[in-house]
């Protein structure tokens, strides 16, 4: 498995773990020195001299056991934290609130941030949480010897003890010796939130803050902080982010293995309202055509502490070698603000020699909020977010880059800039295609070699189009609606794409007919479900009298009248409410019945 190690102790027997490797080093210690010294003496003098050999090969053994102890090459267990820490609040704590003025604190807390940051501000800074690594992950040994980091936060008009809790997570629950520093980057904040900021960075350790000349965005903020680390690696996190015991050793040890490796930490969530912190499930990221990202939750096998390949990683969390941030080229600096730089970064790693891992043994905890407390800059969000993914998408998407402009059509009217810097630095480190992407991490995601026919999925009796209605989670229904032109808004949840292997997709789901339908026992639902391909429920056949027909049941996909929006499973009569055209054929020769 990727990552993995022995000499860092991973096996199976979690519990015998320490004792199996320092048993195993002395075993193997002991006969090195043996062979090396003690066997040649009795070779040369015979018995006499076999005491004198083993009393030699036993001495060099704990002449190495102690250098072992006391140096820097030495294995131990993982950084607990600092224990028994005294409970210490933000400026903003009060004793005693009244029920009605905390009500009305926190409703201004959530429009203001996003999240209750009046329960932040009446919360520890330093609180404890629970540990949530994997079983078998708090007896695994690292080197002694990591490498130094720099942790680096970048915030706008961020929550003040939010911010602090982020820090004082950083710097309880990181060895010293690891941390060289923690750089705060304020892109231009203007909030009177934070004008005590410097004071209470003055109580910390390592700690510094630079301010940003003009608000910039997260893109180039971490740029403007990167520039200023010193550590042998850096350490990217939110600003609403909070450390658990042990998370920097595991992401330390495997750049140590291979500094082109940029892991992640499992992303534990922070509740936005009540602030409980909870454990997450071992999860990579993958995405969509839309460029959509989403979790994808992996099996790990017997191994719960393994690394985990990662295809996608979310941009917010990562550490990165410093010396190799460089040699892969950064950040395409002329995205603006945030998004779509975590793709693009995803891209470069793996085309370009490296490799993403989710480290099961390093947690973070993350408070996630549905939108943005702040501007961006003049331009829409999703403007600066369809600008940003285009250019990810000239630069790397060679010819799958036309799947991307059909679920987001507008994008083809953004100015991306130039991106002839980009196409040079791609260029100049050999990287690979996008299809060695696919095949090595996506090999599910459909592209136009592995579909028989994709666009518009149109029932030509009563002119509508199947349609999601933006819905994405499982077991969700599926409707028809008029069929929109493709730069309408709605339009992407009209686009579907069905597989040679008989899926029809739309985004990450399959139309699934697996749940019993409720208006009648005897037909099942058609519903969205996460693809899982295996047919069965999610097998359709298209047929040359171009009828949908579920495979394991073979009833046909049928409309209701135009006012009736449902979509179910009827026998197949061939009426025109089970009549369908896709936008594109590609290939009628796969169909079959």
């Amino acid at each position: 498995s990727s990552g993995i190690n022995a000499e860092y102790g991973h096996t199976n027997n979690e519990h015998l773990r320490p004792l199996r490797v320092w048993v195993k080093q002395c075993y193997g210690i002991a006969t090195k020195h043996y062979e090396t010294y003690g066997r040649p003496l009795v070779k040369a003098n015979g018995k006499a001299l076999w005491g004198a050999g083993m009393v030699l090969a036993a001495w060099l053994t704990f002449v190495f056991l102690y250098l072992a102890l006391f140096s820097s090459d030495y294995l131990e267990l993982s950084y607990t934290g600092i224990p028994n820490q005294p409970a210490i609040y933000g400026p903003f704590y009060k004793r005693h609130v009244a029920h009605r003025e905390k009500l009305k604190l926190k409703e201004l807390s959530l429009k203001k941030h996003r999240f209750n940051s009046f329960l932040s501000d009446q919360t520890a800074v330093n609180r404890r949480i629970a540990d949530t690594r994997s079983p078998g992950c708090d007896t695994l040994l690292y080197p002694h010897n990591l490498p130094t980091a720099s942790v680096i936060i970048v915030f706008h008009n961020e929550a003040l003890t939010v911010l602090l809790r982020t820090v004082h997570s950083v710097i309880n629950r990181t060895p010293p010796r690891l941390l060289r520093e923690v750089i705060l980057v304020d892109d231009y904040s203007d909030s009177s939130e934070l004008k005590t900021l410097d004071e209470e960075i003055a109580k910390l350790v390592k700690t510094r803050h630079v301010r940003m000349p003009k608000r910039s965005g997260l893109i180039k903020a971490r740029l403007y902080g990167a520039a200023r680390a010193t550590g042998d690696v850096m350490v990217f996190l939110d600003s609403h982010c909070e450390c658990n015991v042990g998370w920097m050793e595991p992401l330390l040890a495997e750049i140590k293995r291979d500094r082109r490796t940029v892991p992640s930490p499992i992303i534990d969530v922070i509740h936005y309202d009540n602030f409980e912190y909870m454990q997450a499930m071992p999860q990579v990221g993958a995405f969509d055509w839309s460029f959509t990202f989403y979790w994808q939750l992996k099996d790990q096998g017997p191994n719960l502490t393994s690394p985990i390949v990662a295809p996608v990683m979310a941009g917010g969390l990562f550490a990165i070698d410093r010396a190799y941030f460089e040699e892969v080229g950064t950040y395409d600096t002329e995205m603006n603000i945030w998004g779509g730089e975590n793709m693009e970064m995803s891209f470069r790693i793996w085309m370009c020699g490296g490799r993403l891992l989710s480290l099961p043994c390093s947690r973070v905890g993350h408070i996630f909020r549905d939108s943005a407390p702040y501007s961006f800059g003049g331009e829409s969000q999703l403007m600066t977010l369809y600008r940003n993914y285009a250019r990810a998408v000239e630069v790397w998407l060679d010819r799958h880059k036309a799947l991307f402009y059909r679920f987001v059509p507008l994008a083809r009217d953004v100015n991306i800039g130039d991106i002839s810097s980009r196409v040079k630095l791609r260029e100049r480190l050999k990287c690979h295609s996008f299809d060695w992407y696919l095949e090595n991490l996506l090999p599910m995601l459909p592209t136009e070699a592995r579909l028989l026919a994709s666009g518009q999925i149109k029932n030509t009796k009563i002119n509508q189009c199947i349609d999601t209605l933006g819905r994405r989670k499982a077991n969700d229904t599926v409707s028809h609606y008029r069929c929109l032109p493709t730069r309408e808004q709605g339009y992407t949840s009209q686009v579907w794409m069905y597989s040679k292997k008989y899926e029809i997709i739309s985004l990450e789901n399959c139309l699934d007919a697996s749940v019993a339908d409720p208006d009648s026992k005897a037909l099942k639902r058609v519903a969205l479900y996460p693809c899982h391909g295996l047919g069965g429920n999610q097998k359709w056949y298209y047929t040359p009298t171009q009828q949908i027909v579920h495979a394991e049941s073979q009833l046909c996909l049928t409309v209701g009248e135009p006012g009736k929006s449902k979509l179910f499973l009827s026998k197949c009569d061939g009426s025109g409410h089970q009549i369908f055209t896709f936008t594109n054929i590609y290939d009628h020769d796969d169909f079959e019945i």
